[in-house]
């Protein structure tokens, strides 16, 4: 099925896309195709259906590879965690600097982007019915319920980037210049659209691979948005909408997290590999679908390539992963050590209190996610007191990765896929699908939901399954304040890279909390061997004008009746 679905998207984008809604402030005539050339047969709704999917595509788009789409995630890059280790290349990257403004290219392209699907799903609700007396009932719902998903999320989105934003349902004339419409408004669209969804979807699609959506895919991608309009915009009684969309589906019993390999380290890497993609694998709820040399990412060889390893993090991401006893085990608090870490100033929090700490074998006793998710750059003093990294051999790629010598983060392991260095590597062609639902996140989620409704003792059972997966020892709290903060822990260890976190940070308002203006951030922890540690870069972020981004400054320039936020 994954085959299918990208072979009947990629013919689609090129007519609906390209040739049909190029942008959308570019509001050519409609009919050039669509009215002589498509909307003939039922299949022609199945198409535009599929075609649709694209708009779930959000990673930084490089064009690499052998075909399109190309690209990596990179949104966590706005946070307080990473590194682009060549940043000039990269317009994510000013978000997290300070240096951002409505020029800005990612900017630009997450608008253009959102609404060019929009669009697209709005010319597919003014023109299915020409074809429903060729499609059975069934069908008609099923693509309806799937492409009102497709427009709900791309709203919801906008919202999360910009707040305020234009609400548009219709194909637009030339004519056509809307202005910005309340985020209430847009989010009542939204839960309007998901709720519709719910009763047109069926409870399963025919596809093995997470490929499709489905009524669990509507109900969580409504929790997130209700999530996020109780955080950010302070609508408590939504958290309460988040949990009657999130309790089916922790009931159902349909999903479970993925538990193949007895080796924990293992156990997390695998569960990302193209050969796990199939029905076995209950945790992934809805993937991004690659195919190699048709349709691939980047992922492979932007994490782990050699000369590239471009997407990296710092040492106080590092600090934040627990030792195999657990933060709780040594009096270690939550709240603290997800609030800003000078790393050059500070030690390890398990240095001095965790019997099995060794600031010079960083990845040892350690949460197995740090292995999973990271490669061991395992520094080490040569025998002229300069510090050498010998870097990790990575077994299942049979492949040494080295880190780059330009700076001292650590790169990445986690959905890098071994069949791109094993037999041999093959550059920017990597087809494991993106995870853009895992039931992990699904029971965090729930736990979160459950701890804000004052339900703190239910909450931590569904936080404790993630961890023991990990095979890491239960967290016991009962207090409220402080099962959040351990959620905020868990969800940055277990989703880190995955696009969730940007959004996490922006309904907890955690950005000035762990980028306060000025804060420096740091690679490996240098002093360990005599040495200082080297600045990576200092943060110039000013809020609230960095908690929603800039409108690009073309949509001010051609449209009278569009405004911008504040500050910007």
């Amino acid at each position: 099925m994954k085959r299918l679905i990208i072979l009947l998207v990629i013919p689609l984008i090129f007519i609906s896309c390209e040739n049909l809604f190029e942008s959308y402030l570019n509001k050519g005539p409609l009919d050039k195709l669509s009215e002589t050339s498509y909307w003939q047969t039922g299949n022609d709704a199945l198409y535009a259906v599929n075609g649709l999917y694209e708009g779930f595509f959000e990673f930084r788009k490089r064009g690499d590879g052998p075909a399109g789409p190309g690209g990596f995630p990179d949104y966590d890059a706005t946070l307080d965690i990473f590194h682009y280790k060549d940043n000039w290349k990269m317009p994510m990257w000013g978000a997290g600097e300070g240096t951002w403004n409505a020029n800005n290219d990612f900017v630009r392209e997450f608008w253009d982007d959102k609404y060019k699907f929009i669009r697209n799903a709005n010319f597919f609700f003014e023109n299915i019915d020409r074809v429903r007396s060729s499609i059975s009932e069934k069908d008609y719902n099923n693509y309806c319920g799937q492409a009102r998903v497709v427009r709900a999320f791309l709203y919801f989105r906008l919202v999360q980037g910009f707040g305020d934003v234009p609400l548009v349902t219709n194909t637009l004339e030339t004519t056509d210049w809307p202005g910005r419409d309340p985020a209430e408004q847009v989010m009542d669209f939204v839960f309007s659209e998901f709720d519709k969804a719910i009763t047109e979807l069926p409870e399963e699609q025919s596809d093995n691979l997470h490929g499709r959506i489905n009524k669990d895919v509507a109900r969580i991608y409504k929790a997130r948005a209700a999530l996020h309009y109780a955080g950010y915009y302070g609508k408590t009684g939504y958290y309460q909408i988040a949990y009657d969309a999130l309790d089916p589906v922790v009931k159902s019993g349909k999903y479970e997290l993925w538990n193949k390999n007895e080796n924990p380290v293992m156990n997390y890497q695998e569960m990302f590999w193209t050969e796990n993609e199939g029905q076995e694998n209950k945790e992934m709820v809805f993937s991004f679908q690659f195919i190699k040399d048709k349709y691939p990412s980047n992922i492979s060889t932007c994490f782990a390539g050699p000369g590239w390893k471009s997407h990296q993090v710092m040492q106080n991401f590092i600090d934040q992963f627990e030792c195999k006893h657990g933060f709780q085990a040594h009096g270690i608090s939550f709240k603290e050590m997800n609030e800003y870490r000078d790393t050059k100033a500070l030690k390890s929090p398990l240095e001095g209190v965790c019997p099995d700490y060794d600031p010079f074998h960083e990845f040892e006793h350690r949460d197995p996610r740090l292995s999973a998710t990271f490669m061991n750059g395992n520094p080490r003093l040569n025998k002229e007191g300069n510090i050498v990294r010998d870097g990790e051999f990575w077994e299942p790629g049979q492949y040494h990765i080295y880190q780059e010598w330009e700076n001292d983060c650590y790169s990445m392991k986690k959905l890098v896929q071994p069949t791109n260095f094993n037999p041999e590597y093959y550059y920017g062609n990597s087809d494991n699908n993106f995870p853009l639902i895992r039931y992990a996140d699904v029971l965090l989620l729930y736990a979160e939901v459950l701890n804000e409704l004052d339900q703190t003792t239910e909450a931590v059972p569904y936080i404790n399954k993630v961890r023991a997966r990990a095979d890491m020892p239960p967290v016991v709290s009962s207090d409220k304040a402080e099962v959040l903060e351990i959620i905020k822990h868990e969800r940055k260890i277990e989703l880190v890279n995955e696009n969730h976190l940007i959004w996490d940070y922006k309904r907890w308002k955690e950005y000035e909390r762990t980028m306060p203006y000025g804060a420096k951030f740091y690679g490996f922890r240098r002093e360990t061997f005599g040495h200082e540690s080297q600045l990576n870069h200092t943060k110039y972020l000013v809020f609230p004008k960095y908690n929603l981004w800039p409108i690009p400054q073309g949509e001010l320039i051609n449209n009278k009746n569009m405004t911008q936020n504040p500050e910007w």
